[in-house]
């Protein structure tokens, strides 16, 4: 037993040195392993998949953007699996693959998917199929390398970690490699110039999915997306900017309140129009009467999206503050059940009319929370001032502080793919039929259908 622990112990030294010396060794063999695997991933799930050239070119966009920001020397590659069970899989060498399925979930939402290709390029980047392959070997692969660093062929080696990582495959990465992973993709995601929320709003999507959805086992083993989503939007406002001083002219920050269609006029109907407590609604100058939709609720604020599509309101219900989102006829299109013990006022909808944004009074002082429309994404912007929010411009959010001194917070940018040289879309010729033209007894003329001969 001795004597196999001295073995052991020589080969792991023999292997460190080699490796260190020679780290084009350890790539070899770990391209060597991923390989392997990967003709069979290819073949369980159906083949490679045929996809429209405008979304292959798009797909490759946004993976070229990911890997050109992560550091290390692997050669990544992508492989869109022919199969909608949704999943996604990496393997060390820099493999990465996704289901149609996970593409269909995703859509053409550029953020989510790049989401999803992050997550699985950061397994690659910190090595987690390699740690937990050697976990999974154990002294056995050790003693395999051992004889390959000693320049006696791999193959065992290989075809023993080949047979180990599709069991770390089918069981799925540790708990906190996964969380490893979710957190150094937001970062990967801001720094190639994409919203890290994406990655949040791809977990939602998955954690909407009935029980019965053909979800692969490398999802169904992750950690609960509730708790990967907890995570994320603990660091998300990491990468919102400080706050930064605005010099010069800022008059053109204050807000401009109203109906951008000027259909609707904000009504102040406080009791003696100075309280603290503020309660607005709606004027209808078409109709000339008050719109119903907010009779019955207390409205501490009311805002306009900048196309005027929509009407968000900080409703304050039976000591629960929470956010309501109307569209112009008078329909609720999203009720966010925030639960707050405190009214919600300030609210302000971003450019894109995809955020909003919203001021949070308790003994603390003022809380700046941000949400995304159509999505699960609240968070808490650290923003060390007293201020109060004033607009969302194209620049980024505006504070004005007791001083009068204003200030600016940016949201991470999201630049959308551009394809450099895109191919127009062929439009598919179909054979038509063309009506007939004839005259009848009378000398008139008429159009029949195409084949009837009834003049």
């Amino acid at each position: 037993m001795r004597l196999l622990v001295f073995l052991a112990v020589g080969v792991l030294l023999l292997a460190s040195a080699a490796f260190a010396s020679d780290q084009n060794l350890v790539t070899r063999f770990e391209r060597a392993v991923g390989e392997s695997v990967k003709e069979q991933l290819i073949a369980t799930y159906g083949g490679k998949a045929q996809i429209p050239l405008h979304e292959h070119l798009k797909l490759e966009a946004i993976f070229n953007r990911l890997t050109s920001v992560v550091s290390g020397n692997e050669d990544y590659s992508l492989t869109i699996l022919d199969s909608y069970e949704i999943n996604a899989f990496s393997l060390p060498g820099g493999y990465i693959f996704l289901t149609k399925g996970l593409l269909k979930l995703a859509g053409s939402d550029e953020q989510r998917i790049a989401g999803a290709l992050a997550h699985e390029i950061a397994h690659v980047a910190n090595k987690h199929g390699m740690n937990a392959l050697w976990r999974r070997l154990g002294l056995s692969v050790l003693l395999e390398v051992g004889k390959f660093v000693l320049e006696v062929t791999m193959t065992e080696a290989v075809h023993a970690a080949t047979q180990a990582l599709i069991d770390v495959l089918q069981s799925g990465y540790s708990r906190e490699a996964e969380l490893e992973a979710d957190y150094h993709a937001q970062k990967y995601m801001m720094m190639a110039g994409f919203d890290p929320a994406g990655l949040i709003h791809v977990l939602s999507d998955l954690q909407r999915l009935p029980q019965s959805q053909e979800v692969g086992a490398v999802f169904r083993s992750h950690p609960d997306p509730g708790i990967r989503i907890q995570q994320l939007l603990e660091t998300l406002s990491d990468y919102w900017l400080s706050p930064q001083p605005i010099a010069g002219n800022v008059e053109a920050a204050e807000p401009k309140r109203g109906d951008p269609l000027n259909r609707f006029l904000i009504v102040d109907r406080s009791p003696g129009g100075e309280t603290t407590a503020r309660s607005y609604t709606l004027y209808d100058q078409q109709n000339q009467d008050f719109v119903g939709w907010l009779d019955g609720l207390t409205v501490n604020d009311l805002a306009f999206a900048p196309d005027g599509s929509l009407i968000a309101a900080g409703v304050w219900e039976k000591g629960i503050g929470d956010v309501w989102i109307w569209n112009r006829q008078g329909k609720v299109v999203e009720r966010w059940k925030l639960g707050y013990t405190s009214p919600i006022d300030n609210l302000h909808f971003d450019p894109s009319s995809s955020m909003l944004v919203y001021q949070l009074r308790n003994m603390n002082g003022v809380e700046i929370w941000v949400g995304y429309l159509g999505e699960v994404t609240r968070l808490k912007l650290s923003c060390r001032l007293d201020a109060e929010l004033v607009a969302w411009q194209e620049s980024g959010l505006v504070l004005k502080d007791r001083a009068g001194s204003y200030y600016r917070i940016q949201a991470p940018r999201a630049e959308p793919i551009r394809l450099a040289d895109p191919i127009p879309q062929v439009i598919e010729r179909k054979q038509r039929l063309v009506p007939q033209v004839g005259q009848d007894a009378n000398g008139l003329f008429r159009l029949t259908p195409p084949g009837n001969s009834g003049f």
